[in-house]
């Protein structure tokens, strides 16, 4: 928490995330391994779409200090509104990926009488947020050193844009991906069982 540096603090956080690996790898049933995969997709297009934000703002600035953020809502406002839900969707709030891939996750783990664990990982996610509004504040509170506004990259912003959408999308509406994935992890745990019952066949 005592980080300053955005890439670092993002690295740090992202340690975190095997909390939520390790849930559904002990949970271990195709609903967790369906779930856990759901969350590694929801996780990757989240975090993509924070570091093209960081990324881009280095790109301008040259910094990348948590402090240096200051005013980033006055001087890029949009690149800010995405940072921001990309911010709130690792911390895992509702209407977000985070939220969504987790709770599916968290379903999984309480199926297989895991709530306890499911807690403590539902913990963890309510620590990560507060590192989270720290960055957050600084854009929307802190007063910039400039007032110039930032370029606006179409090419960036297109990509970004469609990041934060999938975000949403998996957020609201994260059925057509879980159907996807479940059907991938169903036919292997049935190879699994197929070749386990066959290992137990004596050969006469």
């Amino acid at each position: 928490i005592q980080q300053r540096n955005i890439k670092r603090l993002l690295a740090y956080s992202s340690i975190g995330q095997v909390g939520y690996l390790l849930l559904g790898i002990a949970a271990l049933s195709p609903d967790a391994a369906s779930a856990l995969v759901l969350h590694l997709i929801g996780y990757v297009v989240t975090n993509l779409a924070v570091f093209t934000c960081v990324i881009l703002y280095y790109n301008w600035t040259g910094k990348e200090e948590v402090d240096e953020y200051k005013g980033l809502a006055e001087r890029a406002p949009y690149l800010a509104l995405c940072l921001t839900i990309a911010l709130f969707s690792l911390a895992g709030m509702p209407l977000f990926a985070g939220f969504a891939t987790k709770f599916i996750l968290f379903q999984a783990a309480a199926e297989q009488d895991m709530l306890w664990l499911a807690g403590v990982a539902a913990f963890f996610s309510f620590v990560s947020l507060y590192y989270y509004l720290i960055i957050i504040r600084e854009m929307y509170l802190g007063e910039p050193e400039e007032k110039t506004r930032f370029p606006t990259p179409w090419l960036e912003y297109t990509a970004l844009t469609l990041l934060i959408g999938g975000v949403f999308l998996m957020g609201l509406y994260p059925k057509p991906v879980f159907e996807l994935v479940e059907d991938a992890t169903a036919t292997i745990f049935v190879s699994e069982e197929l070749s386990s019952s066959e290992d137990l066949v004596e050969v006469p």
